[in-house]
């Protein structure tokens, strides 16, 4: 059904197809797929188009239009789904509209200096993937609806219940934590260990300097860490007064110039370098770094703390194969860290199949 040609096939294929930017050619009059130049996969003009998932500009789907998830750079002719505001998932360029919540909206324009064009499409609907203030996963609607996670939390959190199943026949899912020695012990133990490190510092009168990212651990942190005396770096202080103007308090005060009693400072780790950090560091504040990959007991020699608490704003391993349950797709794909480990593990606990996107991967299971 399907053949591989030479990448300049298309010099010779009738001028009347028309080329996106995501790479595929397609047939104006009926829309079938004709040649995918990421891969230099050809289809017989025949075949009624249902739906392909590929790597290229993010995650591509492609079901009767092109949809980009997560793209390095928006296409105009296709439709743009942008699940959160962390760098790692921002187009670097804004050439079309996209969909995303109001919040990423406006962090994401904050961040990049671009006033986003953010748009709606009837065929995709907006579900909170419980991950940072604002992320979505996407269920792209059609004869085989499509669940794309983007970065997905479960657990409950001060902004979200957590990412929710729905049913789907392809489910795309991140596999950041996909590998089975990754499970996170309860939100709240996590939390009291982290109070009371807090607390024993202080009655030490020390100060406590927790380091996690600018944006989503960072308040995460302090809503965590509510009721001791709380200050931020200038970066996480501008941000909260983004999630600010979306009903979000976090009480935290900018780092004073000079050490006070024992505080509580929360800092991205650069602010490592920051000259008031410093100041506490030199006065012989204990550090602790806060994330998912404290499971990994090199963890805290590797980020340079005296301590670190496993708390994570993504799944964790038995979160994800139980999501995967719960969606109950026919197939899935997983990207992202232990990928090809969550794949294996969905299709021999699961049944499902299952397997990891790589890079000029064209998935066809479904296209016949």
């Amino acid at each position: 059904m399907k053949k591989k040609l030479p990448y300049n096939f298309i010099n010779i294929i009738k001028p009347s197809l028309r080329r996106t930017a995501g790479g595929m050619l397609i047939s104006p009059d009926r829309g079938d797929i004709l040649l995918c130049f990421t891969t230099g996969n050809y289809f017989n003009e025949g075949h009624k188009e249902r739906l392909m998932i590929y790597l290229d500009n993010g995650i591509s789907v492609f079901s009767g239009r092109q949809y980009h998830c997560d793209p390095r750079r928006c296409a105009r002719d296709s439709v743009n789904l942008v699940s959160h505001a962390h760098f790692d998932h921002v187009p670097s360029s804004f050439n079309g509209s996209v969909i995303c919540s109001e919040i990423t909206g406006a962090v994401a324009g904050e961040r990049t200096g671009t006033r986003l064009q953010v748009a709606e499409c009837a065929d995709v609907e907006m579900l909170d993937s419980g991950h940072v203030p604002g992320s979505t996963m996407f269920l792209i609607r059609g004869e085989r609806q499509v669940l794309y996670t983007g970065d997905l939390c479960t657990r409950t959190k001060y902004f979200s219940p957590g990412a929710k199943p729905v049913k789907a026949h392809t489910l795309v899912i991140e596999s950041t934590f996909g590998r089975d020695k990754y499970v996170f012990p309860p939100t709240g133990e996590t939390v009291k260990s982290m109070r009371d490190w807090a607390e024993d510092n202080a009655a030490k009168d020390l100060h406590s300097v927790i380091y996690a990212y600018t944006f989503g651990k960072a308040q995460e942190v302090l809503a965590a860490m509510s009721g001791f005396d709380l200050y931020a770096t200038v970066p996480i202080i501008k941000m909260n007064s983004i999630l600010t103007r979306f009903g979000h308090s976090f009480g935290a005060r900018p780092v004073p110039d000079e050490p006070a009693g024992p505080a509580v400072i929360v800092s991205s780790s650069a602010g490592r370098n920051d000259p008031k950090v410093k100041k506490y560091l030199a006065a012989g504040a204990r550090t602790a770094s806060v994330s998912g990959w404290a499971v990994d007991a090199g963890h805290r020699y590797a980020a340079r703390v005296d301590t670190a608490f496993p708390l994570s704003d993504h799944a964790d391993y038995d979160e994800l194969m139980e999501f995967t349950r719960q969606v109950g797709p026919e197939v899935v794909y997983t990207f992202h860290g232990s990928d090809k480990q969550l794949a294996r593990d969905i299709r021999e606990k699961l049944g499902i199949e299952a397997s990891a996107l790589r890079k000029g991967h064209l998935t066809l299971s479904h296209f016949m």
